[in-house]
């Protein structure tokens, strides 16, 4: 650039001006045709009176010719009513800026624009029409578009998972949750992301803390099992699985969890496992009762042979009468232990357990006033008759009473209520305490054939076991819910279309 370039007008010669019009004419026009963007001016009514070589690209024409001879108002626009809108816009403020719109290609398919305009002016200061650029917006909208449907497939995914799904930051903060894992909770989603789920919602601290440290150690962590309070208060087992998310240099950055309602899998586990653990003692049971049987036999034929023996007034003849009863006696016994673990098949009938209930309970009225028990009952009077073995049945619920009197012995409450279970497609019979309540460490145990937590021993520990194994052989389950120094639920499940079973 030479020393005339920075000359003043007014000290330009009329060939220096002439010069520096051509030059800055010629870098007009080379930035306008070496643009990748596209550059145009228009005509207000709705042709364009120039534009680049950019321009007819995007609009997919061969030669500038064919753009210029284009229809604004129904050629250029997709859709030609939004012409109206952007000209009421450009003229009303002067310009527009990133303004986006659809083109129509030659062939006719969309392109999608960002338009950057003024207008300008005549020389009567009349809007003559606009001049800008145009920048192709295709590809761009072709990714967000995609990132668009798999973010709708990612948040379909998420939220159609059955399992409690969160992702949190480095920190432990939950930045999302699914719907499951606020049904598992009972906790809305924004109640969830406010609180410090660690502290709030996990029953015991020192397995939170042992969660905390596997998941750390090992990056990821499978079924570890916990125990979350909902909000209503009710307890639900969990088990929780997660990976560490962590950048390129090795920097946690999220951490995402899944959470599993257990609850229901957990009791059915524990209902297998006392199934077999019944069976296991049956077998070994009903052998133990039949090895044994045989030899007590064989001592009560030689009592009797002893006894023939010896007079009538024989003083040693009560010695040998007490040891043939008590022989009989033991054999008795393990007849009934026999029965117990291989019972009889009964028929079945249509039972009433409203009347069962209240034939129990009136067989126990003096027993009640004594302990100073109130008994409160609670029957739906719609309840449906069952097919049922009625002695079982009745002996299951004096089973339960006796033990629920035998907790309150300083006197409480009894409340029997029944119901109608539609969803379940069964009848459900609760019996409730207000007792000692049964300790942690019993609950899982209080089913187990000669379990007993009774400090005093009065029977053998085999008044819940037999309720479990009738309750089964009926089809049902029975449940147990319990606080120590608050009371006892027993709440027997059995299936209203209950059918004769052997």
């Amino acid at each position: 650039m030479s020393d005339k370039d920075f000359l003043p007008v007014s000290e330009m010669t009329i060939e220096q001006i002439e010069e520096r019009l051509l030059e800055i004419r010629r870098s007009y026009e080379e930035f306008f045709t070496a643009a990748r963007d596209g550059f145009y001016i228009s005509a207000r009514e709705g042709r364009f009176l120039d534009c680049n070589d950019a321009l007819v690209n995007i609009l997919g024409f061969r030669v500038t010719e064919e753009v210029l001879s284009l229809d604004l108002n129904m050629d250029l626009w997709f859709h030609p009513k939004d012409r109206g809108i952007f000209q009421g816009m450009i003229e009303d403020q002067g310009y527009v800026r990133d303004y986006e719109a659809i083109f129509k290609r030659k062939d006719g398919s969309p392109v999608h624009v960002t338009l950057s305009s003024h207008v300008w002016t005549d020389i009567h200061g009349e809007i003559g029409g606009y001049r800008g650029f145009v920048v192709d917006r295709t590809q761009d909208k072709l990714v967000q578009e995609q990132l668009d449907a798999s973010e709708i497939r990612y948040k379909d995914l998420f939220a159609s998972i059955q399992d409690g799904v969160f992702i949190s930051d480095a920190g432990g903060m939950v930045l999302e949750c699914n719907q499951a894992l606020c049904n598992i909770i009972g906790y809305t989603r924004e109640e969830f992301l406010g609180m410090n789920y660690y502290k709030e919602l996990f029953v015991n601290a020192d397995h939170v803390v042992e969660f905390r440290r596997q998941f750390t150690k090992a990056g990821s962590i499978n079924d570890f099992e916990l125990q979350v309070e909902r909000k209503d208060g009710t307890v639900r087992d969990i088990t929780m699985h997660g990976h560490i998310v962590r950048d390129s240099e090795g920097k946690v950055t999220n951490y995402v969890g899944l959470m599993r309602d257990a609850t229901e899998a957990k009791r059915l586990r524990k209902q297998l496992i006392q199934s077999e653990r019944l069976s296991a003692m049956g077998k070994m049971a009903s052998q133990l009762a039949h090895e044994l049987n045989n030899p007590i036999y064989g001592i009560m034929n030689c009592l009797e042979l002893l006894k023939d023996t010896l007079p009538e007034n024989h003083d040693k003849r009560k010695y040998l009468d007490l040891a043939y009863n008590e022989c009989k006696r033991t054999s008795g016994l393990l007849i009934k232990m026999l029965k117990f673990f291989k019972p009889d098949e009964e028929q079945k009938t249509r039972t009433d357990i409203n009347r069962l209930l209240e034939e129990t309970l009136v067989f126990y009225e003096k027993q009640f006033k004594n302990l100073d028990i109130r008994v409160i009952t609670d029957l739906d009077p719609e309840l449906p008759e069952i097919m049922a073995v009625e002695s079982q049945l009745k002996q299951v619920f004096i089973n339960l009473i006796i033990n629920a009197n035998t907790a309150m012995p300083s006197g409480g409450e009894l409340t029997v209520a029944s119901r109608q279970e539609l969803e379940r497609n069964c009848v459900a019979v609760a019996i409730q305490d207000t007792g000692v309540g049964i300790p942690p460490n019993s609950l899982d145990r209080i089913f187990d054939a000669f379990y007993t937590s009774k400090t005093e021993v009065k029977g053998v520990g085999l008044g819940l076991s037999i309720c479990y194994g009738f309750i089964r052989d009926h089809g049902g389950t029975i449940d147990v819910e319990s606080e120590v120094g608050k009371g006892t639920t027993f709440t027997i499940y059995l299936p209203s279309n209950s059918q004769k079973t052997g």
